[in-house]
């Protein structure tokens, strides 16, 4: 039997800690009561169990645990955070965020919301001054996620939110690939969104933050749960395994950020060294720690990715796989289409070490002069 392939993928998603689901396995079988049915012992130890995770939540972002609601993943806080914006009203966000945020975007748009996106520089870059110009009086809401999940830009949030506060504007973040990589200050934003799995956390539960004072319009309704911010059956396991994760690497972060920077960074290095034609996209150095996105000259990144057996790799976001033609996010930096076509994104993690990283460099030597002589042919 082969051995599985380094797994070189962690934006897409990342395993579950082991000691993450210790702590979730008696919450499937033993502490299994509905927090919700406070009238029996069993409902108020699991409403007990609820708060105590919301209050690791909270202690993590420092802020209050009743600014802090779970929800299924980043997808439904983001759509949560967007529904604040009523037609008649604007929006403003950028061409490169999640399709979570676009898609809720185009279709407040076609009803009656006025929209505005913002478009990045050569970087991924947000211009500030930019975002000063798009507000208008009806400005209803701002979103700007923190770290983008294909090219690692780390926006200028502090900047970003002084501008927003400065007008009276809701500030929101899709927070999602920056929680557990790069330190997270939601003293600057309004709302902001993120998953679990992301950070060695469980599939299938995430969370918004909402600074008190903001009331939130529901997606989902029926049952009032969360504060009537998102009604359904709370995910007991998922809510105990994403405050789990999050204590982890309260402690454990900045060491594995220091690490990833460096193994990135000889990656990186070698790769623009031993292969002619490969650049980089994205910031030089305002990247997450674990990021790199390389556009390599005359392949196509799907036919890289299948001669590269030893490594789980992808060309570009989770929620894109599939979908053929250039990524979005590099079309809105600029990259031309035959470059885009031929970039990889790299997602080191917790895991990842100098030999997975020496083996790829050459791996990738190999299967890119095999490309080359294929299609030079």
């Amino acid at each position: 039997m082969l051995p599985d392939p380094a797994y070189f993928d962690h934006h897409a998603t990342t395993p579950c800690d082991p000691r993450v689901v210790e702590k979730m396995l008696p919450f499937f079988s033993e502490i299994f009561g509905n927090p919700a049915s406070l009238t029996h012992a069993h409902g108020r130890k699991a409403a007990s169990a609820l708060e105590d995770a919301r209050i690791a939540v909270a202690r993590f972002f420092a802020v209050q645990p009743s600014e802090i609601l779970f929800t299924a993943g980043a997808t439904e806080s983001n759509n949560i955070a967007l529904n604040l914006v009523a037609p008649g009203q604007h929006l403003v966000t950028t061409s490169i965020e999640h399709r979570s945020i676009l898609e809720p975007a185009r279709r407040l748009e076609r009803r009656g919301v006025a929209l505005t996106i913002l478009e990045p520089d050569r970087e991924g870059f947000i211009n500030p001054e930019h975002l000063r110009a798009s507000i208008r009086p009806n400005t209803r809401l701002v979103s700007i996620e923190a770290a983008n999940g294909e090219i690692g830009t780390l926006q200028a949030m502090a900047e970003l939110s002084a501008i927003c506060r400065e007008r009276g504007v809701p500030f929101h973040s899709d927070v999602t690939q920056a929680v557990g990589k790069v330190p997270v200050d939601l003293s600057q934003l309004d709302l902001a969104s993120w998953s679990a799995h992301k950070f060695y956390g469980p599939k299938g539960i995430g969370g918004l933050f909402a600074r008190r004072g903001i009331r939130l319009e529901p997606v989902i309704i029926g049952g009032g749960q969360e504060r009537n911010a998102r009604s359904g059956t709370v995910n007991m396991p998922g809510t105990i395994g994403m405050a789990a994760a999050l204590q982890l690497r309260f402690g454990e972060m900045e060491k594995e950020a220091e690490r990833l920077t460096a193994l990135r960074n000889e990656l990186w290095e070698r790769l623009v060294a031993e292969i002619p034609d490969v650049s980089v996209n994205g910031s030089r150095g305002l990247r997450l720690p674990g990021n790199l996105n390389v556009s390599i000259e005359r392949i196509e990144a799907d036919a890289l990715i299948v001669a590269m057996r030893r490594f789980s790799l992808s060309s570009g976001s989770a929620c894109s796989s599939g979908q053929r033609g250039p990524s979005p996010i590099l079309t809105a930096i600029g990259v031309p289409e035959a470059a885009a076509l031929g970039s990889i994104r790299i997602g080191l993690g917790k895991s990842n070490t100098a030999e997975e990283v020496a083996m790829f460099v050459d791996d990738a030597k190999r299967a890119v002069a095999k490309l080359r002589g294929i299609s030079a042919g």
